[in-house]
């Protein structure tokens, strides 16, 4: 699979998993700086998909973890650009290892964000699973409803 189909293949996750929730949302022309458009609340909301295959080591303090990485704020060609203010209203981040699916406020993304693999788990300061807070968390962590009660 290559990177436009793996993208191609993330938009359509995206859009079966809003049109399952009961929201109107279907892809949009070529060209344009979001992948689909949204309609909730009597809103049409602009929507980019960032689509990764599967987790990747990256280095910590002690050891490698496995996480996903997504480059949210970078766009064209080699990602060379950045999404300018108003180009899009919503993110969707895809893993499609096991087509799990986030959503995050244009306004709470950073360039580079890290998400656990669903089975996964990191400890802070030290201490073990018993109520310890995660330090990143994981994609399917960022509900739909709450972006858009947030952003509404």
């Amino acid at each position: 699979m290559n990177d436009l189909q793996a993208g191609k293949a993330g938009e359509y996750l995206v859009c079966a998993d809003l049109i399952l929730k009961g929201y109107i949302a279907f892809p949009s022309e070529q060209g344009l700086p979001f992948d689909i458009v949204l309609s909730a609340n009597g809103n049409l909301y602009k929507m980019q998909v960032k689509t990764t295959r599967k987790p990747q080591s990256v280095p910590q303090r002690v050891k490698r973890t496995d996480k996903y990485i997504f480059h949210i704020r970078r766009c064209g060609k080699g990602g060379r650009q950045s999404y300018a203010e108003g180009d899009v209203d919503i993110f969707a981040v895809v893993a499609l290892d096991t087509r799990t699916i986030g959503y995050l406020s244009a306004k709470d993304v950073k360039q580079t964000m890290f998400f656990l693999p669903e089975n996964g788990f990191i400890a802070v300061n030290g201490k073990g699973k018993g109520g310890t807070r995660l330090s990143a968390k994981k994609i399917s962590d960022y509900k739909i409803e709450e972006v858009l009660n947030d952003i509404s």
